[in-house]
């Protein structure tokens, strides 16, 4: 059993789960909210694994349960976010929660991703969806901040929500342009999602706004899967291929369809001096080069070379 951040993961009547006094605050904060006055029997808490899993688990992992229960206390508990009530106030009711340091250490014992949350009536009901959309309010997502807003895109990508992880990633950039979290996100699910153009420009956001913060790891990394984007499937740059334009989402257009710094132009002559990418483009295909006024307008003009 360990303590982090008053949240203490332990092995409770046959399951193991979170319990402590910031479990009791996110339960209390939202019963209070919406007028829940009927404490449960039994201590908040947010289910980690299930009786039927640690039973399955115990029998395939042996003697190696005990290790188990050791990694399941030390897994992150600072990153654990509500998101608010689900299901009836006036029958089974829980707080939605996103707890993703959870779900990876799931899915490394082979679980599936979980509907993580709080149960607030005396009574429950497993079958029932505590997902994001069994909020009794509308969610709206200009109630989030960066952070927040970033644990709920890393939850929808672990559940393998493709689609619903791409529009919160624009939604991250397009609430918050100055952060290289958001394009770096958004750059990592264009690749995913084959969108190489959308994907090469905004790593090389991402880099603009690293060069002054440093962290040259990712900035690596960002140079790694632009060249990578380059050698194989997109030109540099502005410059678009047939149909490539449509992978930039409006709204970000303007921060996407500007030239290169100096910064990375350089950054690429340093480290690829002696490798060139081989990407083969069609000859009979008309390129594009889309640009940004001044103003920050994007016009819908080009020149095709």
């Amino acid at each position: 059993m360990a303590e982090s951040n008053n949240i203490i993961i332990k092995n409770a009547r046959g399951y193991i789960g979170a319990f402590g006094s910031r479990i009791d605050k996110l339960a209390n904060e939202t019963s209070l909210a919406v007028g829940i006055t009927i404490v449960p029997a039994a201590p908040y808490h947010i289910t980690l694994i299930t009786k039927d899993e640690l039973r399955q688990l115990t029998t395939d992992l042996s003697d190696k349960i005990d290790t188990l229960n050791e990694n399941a206390t030390k897994i992150d508990t600072k990153n654990i976010f509500s998101l608010g009530l689900g299901g009836d106030p006036k029958g089974v009711c829980w707080v939605v929660i996103i707890w993703n340091a959870g779900n990876i250490f799931r899915k490394k014992y082979g679980l599936s991703t979980k509907q993580f949350h709080i149960t607030l009536s005396n009574t429950d009901d497993h079958s029932t969806d505590k997902s994001l959309y069994s909020l009794r309010e509308t969610f709206l997502t200009e109630n989030l901040d960066l952070n927040t807003l970033d644990h709920l895109v890393l939850s929808y990508n672990l559940s393998d929500q493709y689609d619903q992880v791409f529009i919160y990633a624009r939604e991250m950039c397009n609430r918050f342009p100055d952060s290289e979290k958001s394009w770096l996100r958004l750059a990592d699910i264009a690749r995913r999602n084959d969108q190489y153009k959308l994907a090469m420009l905004a790593y090389a956001r991402t880099i603009n706004l690293l060069n002054e913060q440093g962290n040259e790891k990712v900035q690596e990394y960002c140079s790694k899967k632009i060249f990578n984007c380059a050698s194989i499937y997109t030109e540099w740059g502005c410059l678009f291929g047939e149909n490539e334009l449509d992978q930039i989402p409006e709204e970000l257009k303007r921060y996407l369809l500007t030239p290169w710094s100096q910064i990375i132009r350089q950054r690429f002559v340093n480290i690829y001096s002696d490798e060139q990418p081989q990407f083969n483009q069609n000859p009979r295909e008309h390129l594009i080069m889309p640009f940004t006024d001044p103003r920050g307008r994007h016009r819908n003009l080009g020149k095709y070379l």
